[in-house]
């Protein structure tokens, strides 16, 4: 069973991984501006501090191209075959 702060976890390490190596890179602004919510939102998501709601989170998945299953699944940047520095 996966509990909540383990999303979190997740959601905060995919989305950075995904946001840094997107090419131009967007900012946490941009992306903000782009999904209709707030920078410091986008923030506290990439720090773990909190679990957007689903249709941010649907709007994330869909800027990405990818599943709101892979943004909350472990070892995304492992399967996606890149690391990122911390």
């Amino acid at each position: 069973m996966i509990n909540e702060q383990r999303l979190r976890n997740n959601l905060a390490k995919n989305m950075k991984y995904l946001r840094l190596i997107k090419r131009p890179r967007i900012s946490q602004k941009a992306l903000a501006h782009y999904i209709g919510t707030t920078q410091r939102s986008i923030s506290r998501y990439e720090c773990g501090e909190a679990l957007p709601p689903l249709y941010i989170l649907a709007g994330i998945a869909r800027y990405f191209g990818c599943t709101m299953d892979e943004l909350l699944q472990d070892g995304l940047p492992e399967k996606k075959g890149r690391d990122i520095k911390e």
